[in-house]
């Protein structure tokens, strides 16, 4: 059975037609897309961070299958367990239509890492992977997605968890994309938001995924992707990528005009 649209209405529009309304609101200048290995890109609602993550997707040309990894917020009747939650089968709806789940791939990755588990129930009400996939459809029409969230998982299965995800495609010959998506810092001022994301953004650039954990761990920032956002580095350095650019920033702020309680949005491509 495939897994319902649970924000669709809520953080993005209900209707193909008013998806894409919405996106040419942006103005995004239309450019040459190119093959990225990697991409960071924001999950809220598209009112706040759709831009930032338009303008990343505006240059991006998506492979056949993306690999996406989010947070697991626990929201609801989630539960953060297990760690590391895959939807394995079927497809996800969108108003766009649905989008399959390359199957082969995500059985080869539940073969290849013991701390993946197949549950798909985990999956249900979480939007930080949903909210990216009308963004693809409109780009690549029958492109395949892997959704992996992460809960409570220790720091020290971050690199284990990427050298897995390696190893499961040593041997499945396609071209891929990862993308992390990750909102940065929560409910600080906007001044705050700026030095702290700045802080951590600087060390996605220098592909430092160690670096990220620290900054993160010693400030005390809320970013609630960055586990996620540190294994999408370790897999692409691991596959060759070497540097990251950042290609849009804001914060809610900059929608809400409340500048005293923000969220940043940030937006980085790897190669």
């Amino acid at each position: 059975m495939n897994r319902r649209s649970a924000v669709a209405g809520l953080f993005y529009p209900s209707t193909r037609e008013e998806i894409e309304a919405q996106l040419n609101t942006f103005e995004i200048e239309p450019m040459q897309r190119s093959r990225y290995m990697g991409a960071v890109v924001p999950h809220a609602g598209y009112r706040y961070s759709g831009s930032v993550a338009a303008s990343v997707y505006a240059k991006m040309e998506p492979t056949e299958t993306i690999i996406l990894i989010g947070p697991n917020h626990g929201l609801g009747n989630q539960s953060l367990e297990p760690a590391i939650s895959i939807y394995s089968t079927g497809a996800w709806d969108t108003p766009i239509g649905p989008c399959e789940i390359d199957e082969l791939l995500a059985s080869s990755l539940l073969d290849a890492s013991s701390l993946v588990q197949p549950a798909d129930w985990a999956h249900e009400n979480e939007h930080s992977l949903e909210v990216q996939i009308p963004f693809l459809q409109l780009i690549r029409p029958g492109l395949k997605i892997v959704p992996i969230i992460i809960g409570r998982m220790p720091d020290s299965d971050i690199n284990k968890l990427a050298t897995d995800i390696c190893g499961a495609l040593a041997d499945f010959g396609k071209t891929l994309t990862f993308v992390a998506s990750t909102d940065f810092s929560h409910y600080v001022s906007q001044e705050k938001a700026k030095i702290l994301d700045f802080m951590t953004m600087k060390k996605i650039i220098e592909m430092d995924s160690s670096g990220l954990i620290d900054v993160v761990r010693k400030n005390n920032i809320n970013m609630c992707g960055v586990q996620a956002t540190a294994v999408v580095m370790d897999i692409c350095k691991a596959r060759g990528a070497t540097s990251a650019e950042l290609v849009s920033y804001q914060t809610s702020g900059d929608t809400t005009g409340d500048l005293e309680s923000v969220v940043g949005y940030g937006g980085l491509l790897i190669n």
